[in-house]
């Protein structure tokens, strides 16, 4: 009986502290359960599935095709730190942004310092890869996302959009790209011997008389094909180097010259007089001018914005007007890129984009 007497409050002691515990687990159990909850997991566009906070407020970025699929989204407020090719981007509006160093060859201790949740750089390149790797270690989570490719263009935006919990405005804007793409398809009623051949080159290439240009796989090379033009070098590899007899034969109907660096177009460039001192002096080059395209006064410049990475099928939009108006009347192709900068990136519609200049 007395033995009775002395055990039962150590029982009881024993049953109360089991409780006690049992309690404490299932109270780490269900906060641990609580934070993975609050945490959204993506997949990165090189298939590395990446946990990140849900709410994300500082973001060093080094791809500036992603930094414009921010404004997109109207996330770009988030922004704390970027490449200088981001910062130097007219159009993003990230110049009072500090540079962390350039995309290929990033500032890590200064990106360390900044502390942000998120870093953002290009897939396709072993730079990107570079940047997961020396952060690892750190809290800093990294996305590699390259949003210059077309045919990866639409993933790209969804996972960001999940990112950011803008998936509506992802989807808003991707159903307004679709509209756009969709003008397209009466380019699929132009017989193959109605199509135009043409040849693209880099003003800055052709300046060197290094004979580069797009074939097949490359943004510029998917343009040319969804606006229903023949690219003479389609077949060859992605960014060949031809030569001058090889473009004589070739005798394009038409030359396509592209602007990146060298400032006849872009959204700073104030009125044409510029392209259009260029666009008569392509009429004297030794090699051009031998072909059906000059010899016709077949010349058109264009924006590498709109003829190369994220904005392809913009630049589509203006190819259809200059080569094929009959069929595409009704389109102004201008009003549409000013409705891309005005409502979607939601900054002032400027500068040259293209030239001849297309009409309605």
């Amino acid at each position: 009986m007395r033995l009775k007497r002395y055990l039962l409050p150590v029982l009881i002691c024993v049953l109360s502290c089991m409780l006690l515990m049992t309690g404490c687990g299932t109270s780490d159990s269900d906060k641990g359960q609580k934070q993975a909850s609050e945490n959204v997991t993506v997949t990165d566009s090189l298939g590395r599935s990446v946990e990140l906070p849900q709410t994300i407020d500082k973001v060093v970025i080094l791809n500036s095709d992603a930094c414009e699929a921010m404004r997109i989204l109207g996330v770009q407020d988030k922004v704390v730190g970027v490449s200088d090719t981001v910062q130097k981007d007219p159009f993003l509006g990230m110049q009072d942004k500090e540079v962390v160093g350039t995309w290929s060859e990033p500032n890590f201790e200064k990106i360390v310092e900044m502390d942000p949740q998120l870093v953002i750089s290009y897939a396709s390149s072993g730079a990107g890869e570079e940047v997961a790797e020396k952060l690892k270690s750190t809290d800093v989570k990294v996305l590699l996302l390259d949003f210059y490719k077309p045919e990866e263009y639409d993933k790209d935006l969804k996972t960001l959009g999940k990112v950011f919990g803008k998936e509506d405005q992802a989807d808003a804007f991707l159903k307004w790209k679709g509209e756009q793409i969709a003008i397209l398809d009466k380019v699929k009623d132009i017989k193959e011997d109605e199509k135009a051949s043409v040849f693209t080159i880099t003003t800055s290439y052709l300046a060197q008389e290094k004979w580069s240009t797009y074939g097949s796989g490359t943004a510029t090379a998917q343009g040319l094909e969804r606006a229903g033009l023949d690219n003479v070098a389609g077949e060859l590899e992605q960014y060949p180097e031809v030569n001058p007899e090889w473009i004589l034969e070739q005798n394009p109907e038409a030359v396509i010259l592209i602007d990146r660096t060298d400032g006849y177009l872009g959204y700073e460039v104030k009125g044409d007089t510029a392209v259009k001192d260029y666009y008569e002096s392509i009429k004297n080059n030794k090699v051009l001018s031998k072909t059906d395209a000059l010899k016709n006064e077949q010349i058109y410049v264009i924006s590498s914005e709109l003829l190369g990475a994220n904005k392809t099928y913009l630049g589509a939009l203006y190819l259809v007007k200059w080569f094929y108006p009959d069929q595409f009347q009704d389109l102004d192709p201008e009003k549409v890129l000013k409705e891309y900068f005005e409502k979607w990136l939601d900054v002032p519609f400027q500068g040259e984009w293209a030239y001849p200049p297309v009409s309605k």
